[in-house]
C-alpha cells in the first residue's frame, strides 16, 4: 500500500464506503474475516482477563433494555443506549480489581482529596485541569478500507482552557499550533503536502472534561483554511486525546488493579457509548503504566455518514481499540500514550440487503467501509526528553 505522489487529495477525500465486505486484518485472519458480521470480534478483549471481559459485558448492557448483554450488532436498540449513558453526562467509573499491595492513589494530588466543600479543599483547590495545560505532542496515522493510506501527521498543539464565551475550564481545548507531515510515510508525498497540511494551524481539538478525567462531549473546531477533505485527520487526533485522558479509579490501586470507565462521545462520525478497561502493569514511584482496551456500541442506527445513499439502513457496527499510557499520579491526562483503533460500518444499501449469489458470498446491496488508526501523544517532561537531539 502506497501513497503516490500526486494522489494525496483524492486520498483524503477518497469514499470511506465501498460494496461488498472490507476483510478485517486481524493476526487470526480466517475465513470470518469475510464474514458480513461486523460484530464478530465484540467478545475479544485481546488484553482482558476473564473477571475484566465479564465486566466489560456487564457494563455494556442495559439492565432495564438488553438484559442479554452487549448488542450483537454493535447498535443498541432504539433508546437503550440513552437510558444508559444520556447525552453530555460524564463518565461513569467501575471498580473491578483493586490489585496487589503496595497500593497507591491514583487521586488529583496523589494522595487523596480533602473533604468536599471544606476550607482546606477550598484552598487547595487548583484550576481545573490546570496540570494538563502546555504544549504536547500528537501524531495520526489512518488507513482506509486497507486500501488508501492517508498521510501520517503530526499536530503540535498548545493544552489549555477554552475561553470563557466557549465553555472556559470545562473544556479542555488543543490548540494546533502547526501540523505537518511526520518524517516517516509509507510513500513519497506531494511537494506541496507541507503547505496543505499547514492550512490546519488554528484547528482546536476540544474535550469536555472534569479535573478527575470524567469527559462528557468533543468536538474538533476546523481552522478557516482547512478544507473538509483533511477533516478526518484532525478528528482522529482529538480521539486520541480523549484516550490520553483517565477517569481516575475512586479507591488506590495497585499492580493488576482494573476498572471500566462508560463514555458517550462521537468516534469517527458516530455516536457511541464506549468502555474503557484500564488495568495498572506497573508503578514506579510516581510513574503509573496502565494498558487499556476499548469497546464502543453505536447509539442509535440513525447516523448521517457522507457518502451512504439516502434510504440506507446502518446494520452492524464494531470498534476496538487497544492501548497503553503512563500517568503521573495526581493527573488525569497522561504523559505518554499509543493507541490502535479499529472501526467498522455496515450499511444495507435502499432496498435492503439481496441474497448472496453463491454459497458463502456477502449479502448484495452491501456498503462496508473500515478505518483504522494509529495515534500517539506526548506532553510536558516527556515531551521535552522526546526533542532532545
Amino acid at each position: 500500500m502506497k501513497l503516490l505522489p500526486g494522489a494525496l487529495l483524492l486520498a483524503l477525500a477518497a469514499p470511506l464506503f465501498v460494496g461488498g465486505v472490507v476483510a478485517c486484518e486481524d493476526k487470526k485472519a480466517t475465513s470470518d474475516s469475510a464474514r458480513t458480521d461486523a460484530s464478530a470480534g465484540a467478545d475479544k478483549y485481546a488484553s482482558a482477563d476473564p473477571k475484566l471481559e465479564k465486566a466489560l459485558k456487564a457494563a455494556a448492557s442495559s439492565s432495564a433494555a438488553a438484559t442479554q448483554g452487549p448488542p450483537a450488532t454493535g447498535i443498541f436498540e432504539p433508546g437503550v443506549a440513552d437510558q444508559r449513558h444520556a447525552k453530555g453526562a460524564p463518565t461513569k467509573v467501575d471498580m473491578v480489581s483493586e490489585g496487589a499491595d503496595p497500593k497507591v492513589s491514583l487521586a488529583l494530588g496523589g494522595g487523596g482529596a480533602a473533604p468536599a466543600g471544606s476550607a482546606d479543599a477550598a484552598a487547595a483547590e487548583p484550576p481545573k485541569n490546570a496540570s494538563a495545560y502546555g504544549p504536547a505532542m500528537l501524531e495520526v496515522a489512518m488507513e482506509l478500507n486497507q486500501r488508501i493510506a492517508l498521510p501520517t501527521v503530526d499536530f503540535a498543539i498548545v493544552l489549555a482552557p477554552a475561553k470563557k464565551e466557549a465553555g472556559g475550564p470545562d473544556w479542555l481545548v488543543g490548540n494546533v499550533v502547526r501540523a505537518m507531515p511526520a518524517k516517516k510515510q509509507i510513500g513519497a508525498l506531494p511537494p506541496d503536502t507541507e503547505k496543505l497540511f499547514g492550512a490546519l494551524g488554528g484547528t482546536e481539538l476540544r474535550v469536555k472534561v472534569t479535573p478527575d478525567g470524567r469527559q462528557s462531549d468533543m468536538l474538533t473546531e476546523l481552522s478557516k483554511g482547512a478544507t473538509q477533505e483533511l477533516e478526518r485527520l484532525p478528528q482522529t487526533a482529538t480521539e486520541t486525546l480523549a484516550f490520553a485522558m483517565v477517569p481516575l479509579p475512586p479507591k488506590p490501586v495497585g499492580v493488576g488493579g482494573q476498572w471500566i470507565a462508560e463514555t458517550r462521545m462521537p468516534l469517527q462520525g458516530i455516536d457511541v457509548v464506549a468502555y474503557r478497561a484500564f488495568k495498572v502493569k506497573s508503578v514506579d514511584g510516581d510513574r503509573v503504566h496502565l494498558t487499556f482496551d476499548v469497546k464502543a456500541y453505536a447509539a442509535t442506527k440513525d447516523v448521517s455518514i457522507q457518502g451512504i445513499p439516502k434510504g440506507a439502513t446502518f446494520e452492524q457496527f464494531d470498534e476496538q481499540s487497544q492501548g497503553e499510557l503512563e500517568l503521573v499520579r495526581g493527573e488525569a491526562l497522561a504523559r505518554k500514550l499509543d493507541v490502535q483503533q479499529r472501526l467498522v460500518m455496515i450499511f444495507a444499501g435502499p432496498g435492503g440487503l439481496q441474497a448472496p449469489q453463491q454459497p458463502g458470498a456477502p449479502p448484495g446491496n452491501m456498503l462496508s467501509g473500515q478505518i483504522q488508526s494509529q495515534g500517539t501523544f506526548v506532553r510536558g517532561e516527556d515531551l521535552r526528553a522526546a526533542m532532545k537531539p
